[in-house]
């Protein structure tokens, strides 16, 4: 398993990633798959050369099955802090260790970021599987948005969690 930090060059692979995850989980995302699918490449190329937002990839063989965002507040009062976005691994690749040593690059990148002092997150308070994940790579509970997402009639709360640097 390769693990890198993504360029504008891996777009086409990202954007692909993307799409399976939004309409697989969709539950885990605010983004609607269909809004993300009209988005051109062009626009996931410019996501992947922002400088405030760093992702991360697993590779497998050239394809890749995993990632995860780092997207830097960008505010005088907040830019000490960033959120993990956009964390998806294909079910291959769950239980396997391969998100830990990915969010372990994220994480050592994070903590070489000058000025960064906190990571957070919000994730869907009814997947246990992620809120695991999350506690073991050392984030903290801080609370609930309830009803953070509407998907057709049903509602989506989420859990608030933290890890200091």
């Amino acid at each position: 398993m390769d693990y890198r930090q993504l360029t504008p060059e891996d777009a086409e692979q990202y954007r692909e990633l993307r799409l399976i995850a939004l309409q697989t989980d969709a539950d885990a995302f605010s983004t609607d798959f269909n809004e993300a699918n009209q988005s051109p490449l062009s626009a996931t190329a410019n996501n992947l050369a922002n400088p405030s937002a760093v992702t991360f990839g697993a590779y497998d063989e050239g394809r890749l099955l995993a990632m995860m965002t780092l997207l830097r507040l960008s505010g005088k009062k907040t830019s000490h802090r960033a959120e993990v976005l956009a964390v998806y691994a294909t079910e291959e690749t769950r239980g396997t260790g391969v998100a830990s040593t990915l969010f372990d690059q994220l994480l050592a990148f994070a903590r070489e970021w000058d000025g960064l002092e906190q990571l957070e997150l919000a994730v869907n308070s009814a997947n246990p599987r992620a809120i695991r994940f999350y506690e073991r790579s050392g984030f903290q509970r801080i609370g609930t948005t309830p009803n953070a997402q509407k998907a057709d009639s049903r509602y989506i709360d989420e859990l608030l969690m933290v890890l200091k640097l």
